[in-house]
């Protein structure tokens, strides 16, 4: 809290020489939720308790750890949540939305380390997802078995460094059929410290990785930083990085380049694209939220926060700042964000976590009104948490074609958000990929794109880490209102296509992609209902 709070007397300044600007916002906010409220187009209610999720939060490690994935793979998708001192918990859904304590949850404790951010990834492509944990200290990977978990971080090579992890980001940026790594590190006063160095990471073939991050600039890895996504923000194919950094040092976006420069070439982009943007930036989210066809950045600070509109679909890559103009600017103390479709509507609407108590500046939902316009709807929608709320990740746990999220309080706990939005006339799709042979099992870096009746499009992204300290559910969740999907198109990593033509709603799809199968196989159908 020492660190909150001095965030907080340093930005004091801040609200009052802005304090037009702030008022504005707020009116503005305060009259649009008091407009929407009697429609209340989004709703959700706290069933922490009632879900069977007990999971405190204590320590000074200012994180918060949150992952969802289907551990045993039974179809319904798992949580696991970390503390910093004691024990974590992994929970297994029971399918009728309530959670237990899996029985694998001793192998996964790790109740004597002070544990930070999370993922759950499949490494090494054998169909069962594994845990990565962050901490204060010494990284931990446990592999998952099938009937059990196992620690496998000395095997593998992840046990040489230590830092204070907050985030993974993970992408087959080299494109060898394998996830690889990058970990965020941050530092606080002590700045000499060498472990506050990001690392990259190669994997080979699931048997073991191999630190890379000289490719990287190590003065700019050293940055402290609290999140990253991989994202192809320039749609030619490849994955790109970007990570946010705290203490207006700078975020930055490591465009990838392709093969050379000793193991593989990145170049940072950051300063010439507008991406840089200097902050105290903690969370980012990334989405297509103006349906413009290139992916946008919105990241979390003190004081501010920040929308980066991708310019791509305008002619040029680069990114401008449209908080203010959109209605997502805050002032308030903001931790993890991300975009979500919370009431089916086609748009992608905007949760962001913050740590004030103050109902104007407490946790925020932004309502996706499209047009580039969002409306505040944080407490009609009952989304409005007053905790120190840092990290947060969203998943449909129960089913129901609506989003539902956790979020984690800082030295509490965690809050687990049932979405109830009365939204029974607007269609919805939920797309899993999944992979063999030429891309990791995930397909993490495919994008899916739905043609609409109506002549629209809407395109989503798989990627694995963003926000801050955990990831979101895999399969790409689409809203769709009342339209019908004519035509379904999957982008896999390298690029390569294949379209489907798609009959039903309100369901779940999984499209499969095969080597056996030409790369431009256009109509080429594997998708399976679930």
């Amino acid at each position: 809290m020492q660190r909150y709070r001095a965030m907080a007397a340093m930005f004091a300044g801040i609200a009052i020489t802005g304090v037009a600007i702030t008022d504005i916002v707020r009116a503005g906010s305060l009259v649009q939720t008091a407009a929407l409220a009697a429609a209340a187009p989004i709703q959700f209610a706290d069933v922490t308790v009632s879900a069977g999720i007990a999971q405190p939060h204590t320590g000074t490690y200012f994180i918060t750890g949150q992952a969802w994935g289907d551990v045993d793979n039974d179809g319904w998708i798992d949580l696991y949540l970390t503390t910093a001192q004691g024990a974590n918990t992994l929970y297994r859904n029971r399918g009728d939305g309530t959670f237990a304590v899996s029985a694998y949850a001793d192998q996964v404790a790790l109740a004597d380390r002070d544990s930070g951010g999370v993922t759950f990834v499949d490494f090494d492509n054998d169909g069962w997802l594994d845990l990565l944990v962050l901490n204060d200290g010494h990284d931990v990977l446990l592999r998952n078995t099938g009937s059990g978990f196992i620690d496998v971080t000395a095997s593998v090579g992840l046990d040489a460094h230590q830092g204070r992890g907050e985030s993974a980001a993970w992408a087959d940026f080299n494109r060898d059929g394998y996830l690889d790594l990058y970990i965020v590190n941050w530092f606080d006063e002590d700045e000499s410290n060498p472990n506050r160095q990001d690392r990259l990471y190669l994997n080979q073939q699931g048997k073991s990785f191999i630190d890379v991050s000289t490719v990287l600039d190590p003065v700019i890895m050293s940055r402290p930083g609290f999140a990253a996504v991989f994202v192809d923000f320039d749609r030619d194919s490849d994955q790109d990085l970007y990570v946010v950094n705290d203490k207006l040092f700078g975020n930055v976006l490591w465009r990838n380049d392709g093969p050379g420069c000793g193991v593989w070439c990145f170049t940072d982009v950051s300063a010439i694209t507008g991406a840089q943007r200097p902050a105290y930036a903690m969370g980012v989210a990334v989405a297509d939220y103006d349906l413009d066809s290139d992916y946008d950045l919105y990241f979390s600070s003190i004081g501010e926060s920040i929308l980066l509109q991708n310019q791509l679909d305008q002619g040029q890559p680069a990114f401008i700042d449209v908080a203010a103009d959109t209605g997502v600017f805050t002032t308030a103390v903001s931790w993890g964000t991300f975009f979500a479709d919370f009431d089916n509507d086609g748009h992608e609407d905007l949760y962001l976590a913050t740590a004030n108590a103050d109902p104007a500046q407490s946790d925020r939902l932004y309502h996706n009104l499209g047009q580039g316009q969002f409306a505040d709807v944080s407490v009609a929608s009952g989304a409005s948490n007053p905790s120190t709320t840092i990290g947060a990740a969203y998943a449909d746990y129960d089913g129901d074609g609506r989003m539902d999220f956790v979020a984690g309080n800082f030295n509490q706990g965690y809050r687990l958000y049932r979405n109830i939005s009365e939204s029974a006339d607007q269609h919805w799709l939920s797309v899993d990929v999944e992979a063999a042979g030429r891309f990791d099992a995930a397909a993490v870096g495919t994008e899916v794109v739905l043609y609409l009746d109506d002549g629209a499009n809407i395109r989503r992204h798989r990627h694995l880490g963003s926000s801050i300290g955990g990831n979101h559910q895999p399969a790409l969740h689409f809203g769709l209102g009342q339209r019908l999907v004519t035509q379904l198109e999957v982008i896999w990593p390298d690029g390569s296509k294949q379209t489907h033509e798609v009959t039903a709603n309100n369901t779940s799809l999984t499209y499969r992609y095969s080597p056996e199968q030409a790369i431009f196989s256009d109509g080429f159908e594997a998708a399976t209902m679930q």
